[in-house]
C-alpha cells in the first residue's frame, strides 16, 4: 500500500472514530473508546485515564485492557503518583511527550521497574477551555510528531463529546472558580447554623393506657381463698351487686360450733338458776355461766361478721375491671388486697410509662398528643395532669415514670384498656440540641464529664 493510500485510510479511520465517539450513549461508553479505540489510529501498549478530584487529588477512572483498576496495586498506585506530579506542572493543559528525561527523579526507578518506555501526556480540553481529563498513552517507542498531531485532534473530539454527554450547564464554569465556590460553601455553612439555632419544641415518645379516673378499689376484707367471682371483666354493675366470695367453709364451721356451744352454755345457765334457791355451788356458777354466754354471743357476732365480710360487692355502679375470671380462682388473697376496680366509662385519663432514659422536663399543663393503635391517623388531644417524682419498675422491666394524662373533653371518650404512643412536648430549644440530646448524653455517660 502507497504513503496515499495509508493516509486515505488513516484519515478514514480517524473520522469514524470520531463520529463513534460523538454517537456515544454515557461516559462509559466514551472512556471505553478513547481508552481501547484509540489504538485504531495510533499504535501504543497502554492508556490510562484520570479525572482531578473537587479535593485536588487525581483518581484513575479507567486503564485500557483492564475491567476495574485496583487502585491498591503497585503499578496503579505508581502510575497516579507521576499522573499527580504531571497534573500539577504549568503545561499541564499541553499535549507533551513523556520519557524518563522529563521525569523527575523519584519516578525514574518506577518508570524503568515497569517498563514504561515513552508515554505522551494528553489533556482533554473543550472548546470552552475547561479541562475535562488527562490521558496518558504508554508504548516502548518514541512517538512521532505526526502522531502528536493526531493526539491533538483526537482530544478535542474527545472532550467536545464528553462535554456534550455530561451536558453541564453554562453556570459550571463560573461556579468552578474558587472565590464563588468560597462564597458558596459560606453561605451554605452559614444556613446550617442558622437551622441549628433555630427553636423546635423538645419531645418524647412513650407508651400510653387509657386507664379509669378515679377507679374505687375492691379489694378482700380478709384473709381467705377466692371462691366464686360471678362477674366478666368490664361488665357493668350496679350498687349492692355481688362481685366475689370468698371460702367460708372454716369460717361458718366456726360459726356452726360456737353456735351450739351457745345453746349449750345457756342449758346450764337456765338449770343454775333453777338450782340456785337450793344449792350454794349452783349460785357460785351463775356469774361464771352468765359470762361465758356473753363470750361466746360475742365470738358468734365476730364470726357472723366474717361470713359476711366473705362477700364483697359493689359500693356504686359502673364496670368492673379486672384481668379474668380464670386469674382469680382459687387464689389466696390477704387482707387489703386489690381485687378489681370499678370505673365510670365516662370518667377516664391516659396513663403514660416515660422511660427514665428518655425523660425531659415536663411540667403540668404540658401538651400531648395520644395516639392509639386502634386509630393511629386520628390523635387525642391532652394535658399533662401529674408526673411522678419516683420512678418504678414497669411490667416489662423498663425504670419508667408514672404520669397521668387529661384527655381533652371535646375529644370522643376512648375505651378504657386501649393502648398506643403518646407524644409529649417540653420547652423549646435549638435543632442542635434537639438532634445531638442522646449523643451528649451517651458521651457524657461514657466520659464521665
Amino acid at each position: 500500500m502507497d504513503p496515499s493510500e495509508q493516509q486515505i485510510l488513516l484519515l478514514s479511520t480517524i473520522l469514524q472514530l470520531e463520529k463513534r465517539a460523538r454517537s456515544a450513549k454515557d461516559l462509559s461508553e466514551l472512556i471505553f473508546i478513547i481508552n481501547n479505540e484509540t489504538l485504531k489510529c495510533i499504535r501504543y501498549r497502554q492508556a490510562i485515564l484520570c479525572r482531578k478530584q473537587r479535593s485536588g487529588k487525581i483518581r484513575i477512572n479507567a486503564v485500557s485492557g483492564v475491567d476495574r483498576p485496583d487502585s491498591h496495586a503497585p503499578y496503579i498506585r505508581f502510575i497516579k503518583d507521576l499522573l499527580q506530579h504531571l497534573a500539577r506542572q504549568p503545561d499541564n493543559r499541553v499535549i507533551r511527550p513523556v520519557s524518563e528525561a522529563d521525569l523527575d527523579p523519584k519516578f525514574i526507578a518506577g518508570w524503568k521497574e515497569w517498563s514504561c518506555g515513552y508515554g505522551v501526556f494528553c489533556p482533554l480540553i473543550s472548546p470552552k477551555e475547561e479541562l475535562v481529563c488527562w490521558v496518558l498513552f504508554l508504548r516502548e517507542k518514541e512517538w512521532e510528531e505526526s502522531e502528536t498531531a493526531i493526539f491533538e485532534r483526537l482530544s478535542s473530539t474527545y472532550a467536545h463529546a464528553w462535554m456534550a454527554i455530561s451536558g453541564r450547564s453554562p453556570w459550571y464554569g463560573f461556579l468552578q472558580v474558587r472565590w464563588v465556590r468560597r462564597i458558596i460553601q459560606t453561605g451554605v455553612l452559614a444556613l446550617l447554623i442558622w437551622c441549628l439555632l433555630l427553636p423546635v419544641r423538645l419531645s418524647v415518645l412513650a407508651p400510653v393506657e387509657i386507664v379509669p379516673r378515679k377507679p374505687f378499689l375492691v379489694t378482700s376484707k380478709m384473709d381467705g381463698v377466692i371462691d366464686t367471682v360471678p362477674v366478666q371483666p368490664n361488665q357493668g354493675v350496679k350498687t349492692d351487686q355481688l362481685l366475689f366470695r370468698l371460702d367460708d367453709t372454716v369460717s361458718r364451721n366456726n360459726y356452726e360450733v360456737t353456735r351450739k356451744s351457745l345453746a349449750v352454755i345457756e342449758a346450764e345457765y337456765k338449770r343454775a338458776r333453777q338450782k340456785a334457791f337450793m344449792d350454794d355451788e349452783s349460785r357460785a356458777r351463775i356469774s361464771y355461766l352468765k359470762a361465758r354466754i356473753e363470750q361466746k354471743s360475742a365470738e358468734i357476732a365476730y364470726l357472723a361478721d366474717v361470713l359476711k365480710q366473705g362477700e364483697v360487692r359493689a359500693e356504686r355502679d359502673g364496670i368492673v375491671v379486672f384481668s379474668d375470671v380464670n386469674d382469680w380462682l382459687g387464689k389466696p388473697v390477704v387482707t387489703g388486697e386489690k381485687v378489681m376496680s370499678i370505673a365510670d366509662p365516662g370518667q377516664v385519663e391516659a396513663e403514660v410509662l416515660l422511660p427514665v432514659a428518655d425523660a425531659i422536663n415536663l411540667e403540668p399543663g404540658a401538651d400531648v398528643l395520644i395516639f392509639l393503635n386502634v386509630a393511629p391517623d386520628r390523635p387525642l388531644l391532652a394535658t399533662l395532669r401529674q408526673a411522678s417524682y419516683e420512678a418504678a419498675i414497669t411490667p416489662e422491666g423498663v425504670l419508667s415514670f408514672r404520669l397521668k394524662v387529661t384527655i381533652d373533653p371535646r375529644e370522643n371518650v376512648a375505651r378504657i384498656g386501649l393502648r398506643g404512643t403518646a407524644k409529649l412536648y417540653g420547652k423549646e430549644v435549638t435543632v442542635f440540641y434537639y438532634l445531638m440530646r442522646r449523643p451528649l448524653i451517651a458521651i457524657r455517660q461514657t466520659l464521665g464529664v
